[in-house]
């Protein structure tokens, strides 16, 4: 079997990522600025992937209460999440607030020491995640709480010093 090229690949999937934009109302990458510099644009699907990915993360800190990694992967998450709302303008404002509460909680409760308040926050983080999903209407992806975590080659009970 003939492997495609990585370079091919790549020019397929971004030849693609319109027609899939046009799918996601809010994946429309907002229109350049007259005069601006081309550059490129993360897709919000990889916006996504990291917010899911760090999704997993934050919940393998509050299970260890790991309080370092939790402070650290709620500041990323919410980065990620302002990264969306900057290069994707069209995401409704209620969602974005609707995820934002949640962490700024789960912050005060990391300070707290609060693991209790940090669990109902992740839980109302992640049904944030997904009444947006079901608006934008990719309720297929679907996000849960972990059963087990992927990140296998990193120690989670492992705390600040």
């Amino acid at each position: 079997m003939r492997r495609l090229p990585i370079l091919g690949l790549a020019t397929l999937l971004a030849a693609g990522a319109p027609a899939l934009a046009g799918d996601v109302p809010f994946a429309a990458p907002p229109a350049p600025m007259p005069g601006e510099p081309s550059a490129y644009l993360a897709p919000l699907a990889e916006i996504m992937g990291k917010i899911q990915l760090r999704h997993m993360k934050l919940w393998e800190a509050i299970k260890h209460r790991n309080w370092g990694l939790v402070d650290y992967e709620l500041d990323r998450t919410g980065d990620s999440f302002a990264n969306a709302v900057i290069l994707y303008r069209n995401i409704p404002v209620e969602f974005i607030a609707s995820a934002g509460k949640p962490l700024s909680d789960m912050q005060k409760a990391a300070k707290g020491r609060d693991g209790a308040q940090l669990e109902r926050g992740y839980a109302e983080l992640t049904a944030a995640c997904n009444n947006c999903h079901q608006a934008a209407g990719v309720g297929f992806i679907s996000i849960k709480t972990p059963a087990s975590s992927p990140f296998n080659d990193q120690d989670f009970s492992q705390k600040e010093k």
